[in-house]
């Protein structure tokens, strides 16, 4: 690989970590019949088994300090070792004070800059990209990028779509070393106006609502990031080892597949067993298959995500 923004700055990710909640829910079989609008949205298979469902006690933040704790074991560092923090969330958006700096805080990571991100599903690809360009730019070594979010709580119960949604927390650790030891390559974020009514969320407390052209949306903006940094790298599809993308559901992830050209074979998702995670989708993916041994050192993985507002983006890096 060459070619890619981050070649040669020698960032690389150290660890990764999840959590999800302590209820686990088995899909019902008998799921009652989806209205119109919403069997267009999904089609005919959920794509989801089992999901988990957090209680009062596991907050957003709460999720995001475990999962980045778990990050920072598995990166054999320590909390005081972070120059950075970048939190990512929707869910359970505010306007002020933000989440960031708590977490941070409650994670021991008194001396690092906390912030937080949003770009709903693309969260993680753009808390990434963000903590790269600081590490470049601010001399600094460590971040970690947690995403946290409970999604299950923006779909209107009841409904057989209401079952995708799931809960959960994922987080990584970027730090920059030797210059000669570069293994994320390249980044994009891209946003899309024209589309910003594809999928929304209007006020504290109100469901998600998307429209049926959603999955080709999706596959078609996630699939020019996607095309960018494979020709920003001299790349095709199948130089890549692993596809580890945020489904969205099994009608978007099917249909990205189909229009980056991948092998089903090679694509990596956590949905059918933890549910719709949101911004968490790709970091939860990301820490179990590494835990499994699915993902192995040296791979090359791509990350394509889309997600309200419009964006969509991805990530190219080998383990």
């Amino acid at each position: 690989m060459s070619g890619g923004i981050w070649a040669g700055h020698g960032l690389s990710f150290r660890g990764f970590g999840h959590y999800f909640p302590r209820h686990c829910e088995e899909i019902p079989a008998d799921l009652p019949e989806a209205p119109a609008m919403e069997a267009a949205v999904l089609g005919p298979d959920l794509g989801v088994r089992r999901r988990h469902l957090s209680d009062d006690s596991e907050t957003v933040p709460y999720m995001a300090v475990e999962a980045g704790r778990q990050a920072l074991r598995n990166a054999g560092l320590e909390a005081g070792d972070l120059d950075l923090v970048i939190f990512s969330s929707w869910s359970q958006r505010k306007y002020a004070p933000e989440d960031g700096p708590r977490v941070a805080l409650s994670l021991g990571a008194r001396r690092a800059l906390a912030f937080d991100v949003c770009a709903a599903c693309v969260g993680f690809v753009h808390g990434v990209q963000t903590a790269a360009a600081m590490l470049t730019s601010h001399q600094w070594r460590r971040a970690l990028v947690v995403c946290s979010d409970q999604f299950s709580r923006r779909l209107k119960p009841g409904r057989r779509g209401s079952y995708v949604g799931g809960d959960g927390a994922g987080a990584a650790v970027l730090e920059a070393g030797p210059p000669d030891d570069s293994r994320l390559r390249d980044s994009a974020v891209l946003s899309y106006g024209e589309h910003a009514g594809v999928s929304k969320t209007w006020g504290t407390g109100a469901w998600t609502v998307s429209l049926p052209s959603i999955a080709d949306v999706a596959a078609e903006t996630a699939g020019e990031a996607v095309d960018l940094l494979l020709r920003r790298n001299g790349m095709t599809i199948a130089d890549v080892d692993r596809v580890v993308p945020h489904p969205g559901s099994v009608r978007i992830s099917e249909r990205l597949v189909e229009r980056i050209g991948a092998d089903p074979a090679k694509v990596l998702t956590n949905l059918r067993t933890r549910g719709q995670t949101t911004s968490a989708t790709i970091p939860t993916a990301l820490s179990e298959f590494v835990e499994s041994g699915e993902l192995r050192k040296g791979d090359v993985i791509l990350s394509p995500a889309a997600g309200a507002g419009w964006f969509s983006g991805a990530l190219l890096y080998q383990l």
